[in-house]
């Protein structure tokens, strides 16, 4: 009697915050709420509704598109007909699949280019994709103040016009022929990006599941009450699966998978391959300049004090993160294989 009676609290409590504030912000709030408890219990904390919104549907999100479209001065066929190419600058969005899969390097290669802007308004990251579960809340306390609004406002509608807009003056701010790379090392709900982003090219960092682990847990330790070592693990194999399915959703000059390996392995041509992916001129590019790349952010060389710093460095001799030693526990081998194994197969990293 006594569980019934919890259950059937628990009942109606969803339902209270189901009828105040919508089906997507209860969702969230339940989330926010169970978040300490699985903490306290040592229970997964990364879920897979983080990377692939259990609210999306294909005709809201078209709706997105012509929001989106609408804002910007898009042309009806412009995104079908010439995607990415625009009389303004042209819009890269530079994705990892977690923080710590290569979105540093990659950029830095794109930045020698002297039509690549990086870093607009002197900002370093933009999750805008990451930020849906709470712009879903925002305007559920928006919407709150007036309900008919309800009936006119689409799910996500005032996002997409924050998304536009923000886009809008990327345009007004730079010229034409330039192209303007903003960055992201995540790809949690990947598939609003050809909605939200009708114009513009999609880059996507894969790195080996293993050492991306590796490397977030010695740039960002673990803690009590904080990520399990399985969390991390979860949120490689989400953000991989996100990106495989972002690119199975995309046509091949609109979305590209470069391996972080194999940039690593030969800059050169992960450079070329940039160059023409972006309809960037490679003769105006100082190909020379590679090799003295300072690093950004390594979790083992750019450590100072027992942090990592941001600061750039100079490249140690031998230098490839990529080719970096495990010393994992069984435990952690376990914990990974069962967790990820099967992703990092998919992902070709077998």
């Amino acid at each position: 009697m006594f569980w019934n009676a919890k259950t059937l609290i628990a009942d109606q409590y969803t339902t209270s915050l189901r009828d105040h504030f919508g089906d997507g912000v209860a969702h969230r709030l339940q989330k926010e709420i169970g978040f300490v408890g699985r903490r306290l219990l040592r229970l997964p904390n990364t879920e897979r509704s983080s990377f692939f919104d259990p609210w999306f549907s294909e005709e809201n999100a078209r709706h997105l598109r012509e929001v989106t479209r609408s804002i910007r001065g898009i042309a009806a066929g412009e995104d079908e007909a010439r995607p990415g190419v625009r009389t303004g600058p042209r819009i890269v969005f530079l994705h990892g699949v977690m923080p710590r899969s290569g979105t540093n390097y990659l950029q830095s290669l794109l930045e020698l280019h002297p039509d690549v802007a990086v870093n607009p308004y002197g900002i370093r990251e933009l999750p805008l994709l990451n930020t849906i579960e709470d712009a879903r809340a925002y305007e559920g306390r928006f919407l709150r103040y007036y309900r008919r609004n309800r009936e006119s406002i689409h799910d996500l509608e005032m996002f997409a016009c924050m998304v536009g807009g923000f886009l809008r003056r990327i345009e007004a701010g730079f010229p034409a022929g330039k192209t303007v790379v903003v960055k992201s090392p995540h790809t949690r709900m990947m598939r609003y990006f050809p909605y939200l982003f009708p114009t513009e090219r999609c880059l996507i960092v894969l790195r080996d599941g293993r050492r991306a682990v590796q490397s977030t847990i010695d740039t960002w330790p673990l803690r009590f009450l904080g990520r399990t070592f399985a969390d991390v693990c979860r949120e490689w194999s989400y953000g991989t699966a996100a990106a495989l399915e972002a690119q199975s959703r995309m046509s091949p000059d609109v979305c590209r998978l470069v391996r972080f390996e194999d940039a690593v392995a030969d800059p050169d041509g992960a450079a070329r391959d940039l160059l023409s992916f972006l309809g960037l001129e490679d003769s105006r590019y100082p190909f020379e300049r590679i090799a003295d790349l300072p690093i950004l952010g390594s979790s083992r060389a750019s450590r100072r004090n027992g942090e990592v710093s941001w600061t750039p460095v100079k490249k140690p001799e031998g230098f490839d993160p990529s080719k970096r030693p495990l010393d994992w526990s069984r435990k952690r081998r376990t914990v990974f294989d069962a967790v990820a194994g099967d992703m990092q197969k998919k992902a070709g990293y077998a």
